[in-house]
């Protein structure tokens, strides 16, 4: 093996050390996320269990919450995979999204090295990534809800685009169509429309690129146009057969009336998501490094890496402005956006890299390459990968909905008797309906989900985190403590007090 060789080997090694950190560290330490993490859990746990889709989530636990899912079902196959392998857990239904975003790093690498040159370009995007808070987060890259998955589909779609229009040969062409195909059918049938939010952008990049009227004019696009809509258009024709009702519902709630209409507290102002890159380090420092991608689109000189960043900056546009004119605008509607910034951003800092390197071949700029590489190592290295890094060793949800997975799952290990309790919360708990059910189904509990403190009865055992179901618990009942974590505790409604018995006779009076 020659040195050179060597060194590639090892400098890959490297690499794949560090990204795995931010992607698969402690990747099943915290519980279910509240609301469409344990939506996809349910879903996926119900499927691999009973084979069926789930009409709603009163299917998994009784007494659950009468809400339908009405999203297609592609990357819950993927979840549903891993789960029959792995068993239900928090890790087999993260790893196949976890899985997609190593697939989105590694597919930078490839396309670095076989189309722009330099596998290095590949190096910094994959880096830019893992450490970009705003991909790594909750909906991001290391829970079990879809939207990383839906960015590794994007992307691979968006690189299938490029390529079919530089191809030269019918057969690299029809191939890379084919690819484009796929990752198309994938996207939308993970998130219906959503999946096309690039394809503003293609047509653009195909006008720049003088290739519209000729991609019109291929049978082979419109037979890719057919082959993209036969699987979802027969999946909803199947599900509206089975389930009545549901086209309606699903392409009402999950694309005209999420548009048109705020939905959920989630109306934010029209520039949102492009004040979050800022203003909430989502993609900070990483876009400090755009104006270099920026000035190469607007130099004369065309080329490979100009073209291609011109389509990456025409991905992002397109889908930023699409979800920022949407009424409802919930954090993870960006999380698309992040792979083409990664490789913006990474041919920003190769660019920064090869410029160093030039200066360093002067003697008297050495100085001064040495204190830049230093600077920015730290400021571009070790301090984005420290900062991910605390996100993600043994990370801890501090939201008081999302604490009854803590209890739960500390109240298998310390009082694994304590099977027959009632957990007080809203209806509308995604974690609590997927704990629930998966505790009664897997491990012989008898768990009842009440809405409300005046349900419960004299030795009752009460599992609880809403402050005002605590507070109406402790006014009317002597508790016997069992287990707490955070602000969640389970305890025995051990008698009535006084004050409430009073009460309750002038209510009988």
């Amino acid at each position: 093996m020659t040195d050179k060789l060597w060194h590639k080997y090892l400098l890959f090694s490297l690499f794949c050390v560090a990204i795995y950190f931010p992607l698969f560290l402690h990747l099943d330490w915290q519980p279910m996320n509240n609301w469409d993490e344990s939506l996809f859990a349910m879903r996926a746990s119900y499927m691999a269990e009973e084979g069926h889709y789930m009409r709603d989530y009163s299917h998994w636990v009784d007494g659950g919450m009468l809400h339908r899912s009405t999203k297609p079902p592609f990357t819950t196959w993927l979840q549903v995979l891993s789960l029959k392998v792995f068993g239900i857990n928090e890790l087999a239904l993260r790893l196949p999204i976890a899985l997609c975003a190593l697939g989105t790093v590694l597919l930078m690498l490839w396309f670095s090295r076989k189309k722009l040159g330099s596998i290095h370009i590949g190096y910094c995007a994959g880096f830019v990534l893992v450490t970009s808070l705003g991909y790594v987060r909750e909906h991001g890259s290391r829970t079990g809800d879809h939207d990383a998955a839906m960015a590794f589909y994007m992307m691979a779609g968006a690189i299938a685009f490029y390529s079919y229009l530089e191809a030269t040969e019918k057969r690299q062409r029809l191939g890379w169509l084919a690819l484009l195909t796929a990752a198309t059918t994938a996207a939308m049938m993970t998130k219906y429309v959503f999946g096309l939010l690039f394809f503003p952008a293609f047509l653009v990049y195909a006008i720049y690129k003088k290739q519209l009227w000729g991609l019109l004019k291929r049978g082979s696009t419109w037979l890719a146009a057919l082959v993209v809509l036969a699987p979802l258009s027969c999946w909803l024709y199947y599900i509206e057969r089975q389930l009545p009702g549901f086209l309606e519902q699903a392409l009402g709630h999950e694309i005209t009336e999420r548009y048109a209409v705020g939905y959920g507290g989630h109306d934010h102002p029209f520039n949102y998501y492009f004040l979050n890159f800022w203003e909430k380090d989502h993609f900070i420092p990483w876009l400090l490094l755009l104006p270099v991608p920026l000035f190469l689109v607007f130099s004369r000189h065309r080329s490979t890496m100009r073209d291609f960043s011109v389509l990456m900056f025409l991905c992002v546009l397109g889908e930023l402005l699409v979800v920022s004119f949407s009424k409802t605008k919930t954090d993870h509607y960006d999380m698309v956006a992040y792979p083409p910034l990664a490789m913006l951003a990474g041919i920003g800092l190769y660019q920064l890299a090869l410029a160093l390197l030039h200066l360093w071949k002067e003697k008297m700029h050495r100085p001064i390459v040495l204190s830049a590489v230093v600077l920015g190592g730290w400021w571009l290295v070790a301090l984005p990968y420290c900062t991910v890094m605390e996100r993600v060793y043994k990370p801890k949800m501090t939201d008081i909905t999302m604490g009854y997975g803590y209890l739960l799952q500390k109240i298998q290990e310390t009082r694994p008797s304590f099977k027959s309790f009632t957990i007080l919360s809203p209806i509308y708990n995604g974690q609590v309906n997927y704990y629930a059910g998966l505790l009664s189904r897997k491990e012989g509990y008898k768990i009842k989900l009440s809405e409300h403190p005046k349900w419960v009865e004299v030795g009752d055992t009460v599992l609880v985190c809403e402050p005002e179901m605590k507070d109406s618990l402790i006014a009317h009942f002597d508790l016997q403590a069992i287990e707490a974590e955070g602000a969640c505790f389970l305890a025995i409604a051990k008698g009535k007090k006084n004050s409430a018995m009073r009460m309750e006779d002038k209510g009988r009076q």
